[in-house]
């Protein structure tokens, strides 16, 4: 009996020990497919501005937010094969190479540093930043480098002229300089500056590197590492202390000041990395996931928690350090559902239950064959109490064999597991042992809060079992509509259980009946999946399509928060956990800590490289993620502590009309000037941008907009903005960042730029192109007002000769009329008649003569000399035409003018043509009166025969065609200036003068 205990405890033991063994830090690998210039890394170096330096066999390298750019000799460096790194107290960076000498880096340019400068050996072994000066450790001898002159000093005595010279190290004691070498043994710096001597301290040879670890100096040998105290050592004295190894070239500290020693084998495959723990060797190299055995160089960002392992033949190494996330293969099984409480913790994977209680230190195993054999034997002894499918049960195969026994869920309640497979619900004590089997197929099941089993059905009901044991149940039936159906998840909370339902919405239990939230109208969603109460009584509910819900169920149904799909990464929700006032969503894309307004993601560059996530359970501070592959650990408190990042951008490239800016312009591959003045054609700008420090770049997002006025442009990721033909102006280029790992908005003046004005658009030039303008204006209006002047004399002057040919065609008819009249009186022998005649006849001539040389005259002159003409054409028919002139227009008849001549034609043509010698009565009216503003009607009415008695109607149309040819070389002519009608009753001609007053 003793025995079979002891082979137990040694079993568990060894169980456990595996499991820890096991156990994994994140890592991942950089190649040259990923952007490196070789594969064989010498050297690395993490610089004081979180740059990541690389010396590889064929050039060097820097990691900056996940990009390599990569240095050539082409670049200026001295020669490609970089073997060493440094940076001075200036934060200016050294290069050794094996084969070219010392590269010097500013962060302008390179400079190179050789044999023919003074160096004692262009194959460079280390660096050792002293003072003022570097120390540079060469195949053979020491040389000391000014920092700021970049003189060289080389110590003539340590230069021996052969390989075995090479230096292995320097190191430091009681204020004292040190260094080793291969096969020449260790010296003592004694340090003067340039003046520095040195003086042999140890014979003890071979020495490949030599490392200060405490008031002890490790000597790494060809198969073995040396321990010796530093006093004995510079003393002379051999090291006794010896462990058998591989050859060590570096040491470096961890996290919690840890040593690892750095192993490249020379002709054996025993390297990797070690912890110097107590005079012990430990290898790391599963823990940390290594699987090159040919390291040579390391550095530790203790800010992230990265260590990075430089390998011969397979790149660089990223290990996550922090233990915050420890990764577990499980023997690649499937972890399909983790549960359990702090210091017990059940593993449900493919090929069973595992269950580790780190209390007592045991782990419980309980495979398929178990749960078959508990299975096949409750069959046997209990056939009557095998449910059948017409009761509403789920079909179960109970021929189902071991291999083939599908897992669905694992709960923890009251200090037993539960474990529901196709083959039925098994009941488990904390030590694995199966206490109650129950021959139901159920995919999802819970609890109620008082602790009773409920099984559900995707599509005939539910059962609350107050007895599992004897199987004894209370049926809820599908035809209820307020029963459950196709039930995805149950959340068994304090006061009530909570049922999803992929395809009738949400459901809750409250002791005494289900209460269907879609069936009554409460809330319309209907796709869930996964379920999740916090603390204060609020519950999680994740939906088919990746939509996340915080709603207050009772007293009165609220939704308190709403996480859509563009809050998450991914497509689905896988579970949902909270830990305090964080809340953990798992999609297939990663992980999201909801905190206050506080939204992070952790993916890859987390350490979450297998993310076929298929549970997860928070227990106490540990966050257990179950993947295809085994599972992951996350330490909560150090995992999801606000990690505020101070973002800062700078630009690492311009380019102006795609032309790239000098690089006078750049420090450090940092453009310096903070303002840039542009000329106007220089308008297309290419700005390339990135964060400093060392960030997760593939978790930022970047819009930018170039006025404070201006709208933001869209969430972009590549660190690029192309700014295409611009106008001129003035522009403050802002970048607003979205880094959603720490879930923070941050907003950064980039840069301030000015486009000058086009010339043609400058104060000055517009101002002389006004004038400009204005004189051309003003000399082409004076051009055109004198040529409009002289234009409108030429035609003023012709119409005024026109009108004189006018008035010399009327006067002779006149006067050939008149003549008559005085012949008509000679003949009748009236004297005194042709004298008055004559008399009267005389004065019109003169009158006529007088304003036939005038362009125009008043109206009262025109009215004297109507009344003149008709006088005399009455006394030539013997006073028969009684007559009267009308002037309404009185008061204005001075003021009034129009052109002379104008209205006795139409006088003329009365006497003329109206009135035959038997007409009784003739009578001829002239009326003058103001119709509208600057317009004179002038009215000539007779009573005469019209017309249609006309004796001779060519005569009269020549006098209406001559007055009309008078009104249309007048201002405001139209067809109706002139108008006649004529009847029976006479003739009554109208004229429209348009005249000045």
């Amino acid at each position: 009996m003793l025995s079979n205990w002891i082979r137990l405890t040694l079993l568990l033991l060894f169980l456990s020990l595996g499991q820890v063994r096991s156990q994994q830090l994140p890592s991942k690998t950089y190649t040259t497919a990923d952007g490196l210039p070789n594969n064989a890394i010498r050297a690395l170096h993490l610089d004081s501005r979180g740059i990541l330096w690389i010396g590889t066999e064929n050039g060097i390298s820097k990691l900056e937010n996940g990009a390599f750019e990569n240095f050539f000799e082409s670049d200026g460096l001295a020669f490609n094969s970089c073997w060493a790194i440094a940076e001075d107290k200036n934060h200016h960076l050294w290069f050794g190479s094996y084969g070219g000498g010392v590269t010097f880096f500013d962060g302008r340019s390179f400079q190179k540093i050789q044999t023919q400068d003074g160096l004692a050996d262009d194959r460079i072994r280390h660096f050792y930043p002293y003072e003022d000066y570097m120390l540079v450790g060469t195949e053979d001898g020491v040389s000391l480098i000014d920092i700021a002159s970049l003189e060289v000093t080389t110590i003539a005595e340590s230069t021996n002229d052969t390989d075995l010279n090479y230096t292995a190290g320097f190191w430091e004691a009681e204020d004292r300089l040190f260094y080793s070498t291969y096969r020449s043994g260790s010296y003592e710096i004694l340090w003067n500056g340039k003046e520095s001597q040195i003086q042999k301290i140890n014979d003890w040879l071979p020495i490949f590197a030599v490392f200060q670890e405490g008031d002890q100096i490790l000597l790494s040998d060809k198969g073995s590492l040396k321990s010796i105290s530093q006093t004995d050592f510079t003393q002379g004295k051999t090291p006794h202390q010896s462990i058998s190894s591989s050859v060590f070239w570096q040491k470096l500290k961890g996290l919690k000041n840890e040593t690892y020693l750095l192993a490249a084998g020379l002709f054996t495959k025993d390297g990797g990395i070690y912890q110097w723990e107590k005079n012990e060797l430990i290898s790391l190299n599963e823990r940390f996931s290594i699987d090159s055995r040919f390291i040579q160089a390391g550095v530790l960002d203790s800010e992230k928690g990265l260590l990075y392992l430089g390998t011969q033949d397979k790149g660089i190494y990223q290990v996550r350090v922090d233990e915050n996330l420890i990764y577990e293969r499980f023997g690649n099984k499937e972890v399909k559902a983790i549960e359990g409480k702090k210091g017990l913790l059940g593993l449900l994977h493919s090929q069973g239950l595992e269950i580790r209680d780190s209390v007592h230190s045991e782990v419980f195993q309980v495979g398929q064959k178990a749960f078959k054999a508990m299975q096949a034997n409750y069959y046997r002894q209990n056939p009557e109490k095998i449910p059948d499918q017409m009761d509403g049960f789920f079909e179960l195969d109970p021929t189902i064999q071991a291999g083939d026994l599908e897992f669905y869920e694992l709960h923890y309640r009251d200090s037993y597991f539960w474990v529901n497979s196709n083959l039925g619900i098994f009941k488990l004590t904390e030590r694995g042992e199966i206490e109650t089997y129950l021959p139901v197929h159920c995919f999802s099941m819970g609890f109620t809060p008082d602790g009773k089993l409920l099984e559900t059905n995707p599509y005939a009901g539910v059962r609350i079992y107050d007895d599992p044991n004897n199987f004894f149940y209370t049926y809820f039936h599908p035809d209820d509509p307020s029963t459950p159906l196709q039930i995805a998840k149950v959340e068994s909370g304090k006061k009530r259980s909570y049922l999803a339902s992929v395809f009738h919405g949400f459901y809750q239990w409250d002791g005494e009946r289900f209460q269907s939230y879609l069936n009554e109208g409460i809330w319309e969603e209907q796709k869930f999946k996964s379920l999740h109460e916090l603390e204060n009584g609020n519950l999680l509910v994740g939906t088919e399509f990746g939509e996340l819900f915080e709603i207050s169920p009772h007293p009165d149904f609220d939704i308190i928060n709403h996480w859509g799909n563009d809050d998450l990464q991914g497509t689905s929700i896988l579970s949902i956990e909270s830990y305090g006032d964080a809340i953990i969503v798992v999609t297939e894309r990663g992980i999201h800590v909801l905190e206050e307004d506080r939204n992070s993601f952790f993916d890859e560059e987390q350490g979450f490289f297998q993310k076929v996530f298929l549970s997860t359970k928070r227990i106490g501070d540990q966050l257990y993620i179950g993947t295809s592959q085994g599972f992951y650990q996350v330490n909560l408190p150090g995992f999801i502590i606000s990690r505020d990042q101070d973002i800062e951008l700078c630009i690492t490239e311009v380019k102006v009309n795609h032309g790239a800016l000098s690089s006078e312009y750049f420090d450090w591959f940092v453009f310096q000037p903070q303002k840039l003045l542009l000329e106007s054609d220089q308008n297309t700008l290419f700005i390339r941008f990135k964060p400093k420090g060392n960030l997760d770049s593939e978790k930022l997002r970047f819009r930018y907009r170039l006025k404070p006025t201006a709208d933001w442009t869209e969430y972009f990721q590549d660190p690029v903005i192309e700014l295409p033909y611009l106008p001129w102006g003035d522009y403050q280029l802002e970048v607003e960042v979205w880094n959603y790992q720490v879930g923070k908005m941050s907003s950064i003046k980039l840069l301030d730029f000015t486009i000058d004005r086009p010339l043609y658009q400058k104060d000055w030039f517009i101002l002389l192109l006004v004038l400009l303008l204005l004189g051309l204006f003003l000399f082409v209006y004076w051009v055109r007002k004198r040529q409009f002047e002289a234009k409108t004399r030429l035609k003023q002057r012709l119409a005024e000769i026109k009108l004189e040919a006018l008035r010399s065609q009327m006067n002779p008819h006149f006067t050939f009329n008149a003549i008559n009249s005085i012949q008509y009186f000679i003949l009748k022998n009236d004297s005194e008649q042709a004298l008055n005649y004559l008399g009267k006849f005389s004065s019109l001539i003169r009158c006529t003569l007088e304003q036939s040389s005038k362009t125009e005259i008043s109206l009262a002159e025109e009215v004297d000399y109507l009344s003149r003409y008709i006088e005399v054409e009455n006394m030539r028919m013997d006073e028969r035409v009684n007559w009267e002139i009308i002037n309404l227009a009185q008061a204005e008849s001075e003021q009034i003018k129009l052109s002379p001549m104008l209205i006795q034609p139409l006088v003329e043509n009365v006497f003329v043509h109206a009135f035959t010698p038997e007409h009784p009565n003739p009578k001829l009216t002239v009326l003058f009166e103001i119709t509208a503003p600057n317009q004179l009607l002038c009215t000539v009415e007779d009573n005469g025969v019209g017309f249609s008695n006309q004796q001779n109607p060519q005569h009269e149309s020549k006098g209406t065609l001559l007055i009309r040819e008078k009104l249309m070389l007048l201002p405001g002519y139209t067809e109706e200036s002139l108008v006649v009608k004529t009847g029976k009753w006479g003739t009554k001609v109208s004229i429209r003068i348009y005249v000045y007053q």
